[in-house]
C-alpha cells in the first residue's frame, strides 16, 4: 500500500472515530455544567441577532454535545431538527404546530441517549407554548413565559413544577432584557441572569 493512501486511510479513520466517539461523562439529563451552558446559550442568542446563522447552528452543536455527552455526528443530526423547527417557526403566523415534528424528534433522541422517562411529545408541546408566548402580546410578560418554561423543565427532568419555576422565571427575565435593550443590549447583564437560571435548574434537578 503506498504510503500517501496509508496515511489517508489513518486520516479517515481518526476522523470517524473522533465524528462518532460521545465525550466522556455520564449520560444523564441532571449531569450538566450550568455556568457551561449560560454562556453557550448567551452566545446563541448573539449570533441569532445578529443574522449568523452558521455560527448559531455550530453554537448548538456545541451546546448538545456538551450537555447530552452526544457525539458530533448525532449532535449535529438533532441540531439539524432543532434549527429547522425555530427556523420553521419564525416564518410562519398560524399553524404553529408545524414545527411539532422536527422537536419531538430531537426530544426523542434525547431521551433515548440519556435512558431518561419523559414524554418527548408533551416536552415538545410545552416547548413550543412557551415559543408562542414569546411573541404574542399579552402573553410575554416574564412571569407567564417564565411558568411556561418552567412546565417544560418539570416534563423535561421530571421534577415537581415548583422546583423549576424559578429557573423557568430568570431564563423569561433574560429573554425580556434582551427585548427591551434589542437597539444596545447589555450582555454582561444578559448573561448574568441567564448564568442565575442555569445555576437554579442545575441545583433544582439535582436534589
Amino acid at each position: 500500500m503506498k504510503k500517501g493512501l496509508l496515511i489517508l486511510l489513518l486520516a479517515l479513520a481518526a476522523g470517524t472515530y473522533v465524528a462518532t466517539t460521545p465525550p466522556p461523562g455520564p449520560r444523564t439529563m441532571t449531569d450538566f455544567d450550568p455556568y457551561r451552558l449560560a454562556d453557550l446559550e448567551l452566545q446563541m442568542w448573539q449570533a441569532y441577532y445578529a443574522g449568523e446563522n452558521v455560527r448559531l447552528f455550530r453554537l448548538l452543536v456545541v451546546s448538545l454535545r456538551e450537555q447530552y455527552k452526544f457525539s458530533w455526528v448525532r449532535a449535529t443530526g438533532e441540531a439539524f431538527h432543532l434549527a429547522r423547527a425555530a427556523s420553521t417557526f419564525a416564518d410562519i403566523e398560524f399553524d404553529y404546530e408545524a414545527v411539532l415534528p422536527d422537536l419531538e424528534e430531537a426530544y426523542t433522541a434525547i431521551r433515548d441517549w440519556t435512558e431518561a422517562g419523559f414524554d418527548p411529545r408533551a416536552v415538545a408541546r410545552a416547548e413550543l407554548a412557551w415559543w408562542v408566548a414569546r411573541r404574542t402580546p399579552g402573553q410575554n410578560r416574564p412571569e407567564q413565559v417564565g411558568a411556561l418554561i418552567a412546565n417544560e423543565y418539570a416534563l423535561l427532568y421530571e421534577v415537581p413544577r415548583a422546583a423549576v419555576l424559578g429557573a423557568g422565571r430568570l431564563r423569561a427575565q433574560a429573554a425580556a432584557l434582551r427585548d427591551q435593550q434589542a437597539d444596545a443590549p447589555d450582555w454582561d447583564r444578559i448573561g448574568g441572569v441567564l448564568t442565575e437560571s442555569y445555576v437554579e435548574l442545575h441545583r433544582a434537578v439535582n436534589q
